[in-house]
């Protein structure tokens, strides 16, 4: 039984102080001496495998001048099959082999980066971000590790926010898919597309034999990335073009804030459905609160006083309807009589 379905069982049987403590202690979700310590050396363990990849990278960078391109190489990669080593030596779920693992994941980058320092490949950032993804992908996939999917998805994410946020006109990307019409409001859409199918994999393996590498946290990281490019995807459409001076939003302006909206009618919909936790809802309403208040302040255009006080009171009149609605969900799903569905 995890912690929502006791809170819910000990609110329908109206359980006093004493047997709420009695049911935390033999359910063991109250966490003891014990449980702080291991949260202590968890911590401890990954700012120490941070460090380790952080001191190799800057051994390397500190000796730049006393290695030749052969000696930098040598030393990455010997570091790089000590991790690979390690990790078939005590393989994953092991925490030594998916710690070894992680490390080897930014190891990997950290190869790719001297690999175009050394040799000036001309290549972009972005795409340097999803080589390092895909060679890492392989540690992803045999870490089983929630921690260590993170980690990938971060670099993935970073050369999906490089590529639609950070490439200019010029690029060759940019040519193509002015070829096709496609805007930047259109290209935003990719990454809340990928993060959020993320989490719906990882939310379809939970109940698996894999599911301990989809921890709850990850899935809400990912869908908070998805939702986060959606609504840049959002802003840069409605923020594309001045209503006053070109008749509103571009058909594609329009066509990304609909599919944006279906998305989040879905997601809404399924969430309202499971009725356990309102942190999507949550992010749905920070998220079109953002939306509508940057189209009134385009709108407005803000040249007079009277403007900035109604965009404030929009605001603070749409953050509190949304902060007593979400408060309301949390209480009608928490209530005695709410159902255990999910539990």
């Amino acid at each position: 039984m995890d912690r929502h379905a006791l809170d819910l069982f000990c609110r329908r049987n109206a359980l006093g102080p004493a047997a709420i403590a009695a049911a935390l202690d033999l359910s063991g979700q109250r966490p003891d001496a014990a449980a702080w310590r291991g949260f202590v050396a968890g911590l401890l363990r990954a700012a120490g495998l941070g460090a380790i990849g952080a001191g190799v990278l800057f051994f390397v960078a500190a000796n730049w001048q006393g290695y030749g391109v052969l000696g930098r190489f040598v030393l990455l990669q010997s570091a790089l099959l000590v991790c690979v080593f390690v990790a078939l030596w005590r393989p994953p779920p092991q925490r030594v082999g998916q710690a070894a693992l992680i490390l080897a994941t930014l190891l990997t980058g950290g190869l790719l980066a001297l690999f175009g320092q050394s040799y000036q490949t001309g290549a972009d950032l972005h795409e340097l971000f999803f080589a390092w993804a895909l060679l890492a992908l392989p540690f992803a996939l045999a870490g089983g590790s929630g921690a260590l999917w993170a980690l990938w998805w971060c670099v993935l994410d970073t050369g999906l926010v490089l590529l639609c946020g950070w490439v200019g006109p010029e690029h060759v990307v940019w040519r193509v898919l002015d070829g096709h019409g496609v805007g930047q409001a259109a290209l935003w859409l990719l990454p809340c597309a990928v993060n959020l199918l993320g989490s719906a994999l990882f939310l379809a393996i939970v109940c698996t034999r894999f599911g301990a590498a989809a921890p709850h946290w990850l899935l809400r990281l990912l869908t908070t990335l998805g939702l986060a490019c959606g609504t840049a995807a959002c802003l840069a459409a409605v923020l594309e073009h001045r209503p006053g001076s070109s008749g509103g939003l571009t058909p594609q302006g329009s066509a990304v804030l609909l599919v944006f909206a279906l998305v989040s009618a879905t997601i809404a919909t399924l969430t309202l459905r499971r009725r356990r936790d309102v942190f999507n809802l949550a992010l749905l309403a920070a998220s079109w609160i953002t939306i509508s208040t940057a189209w009134l302040v385009n709108a407005m255009h803000l040249n007079e006083l009277g403007g900035f006080f109604l965009v404030a009171l929009w605001l603070v009149g749409s953050s509190t309807a949304a902060g007593l609605l979400l408060m309301h969900w949390v209480q009608a799903w928490q209530a005695p009589d709410s159902t255990l569905a999910g539990a």
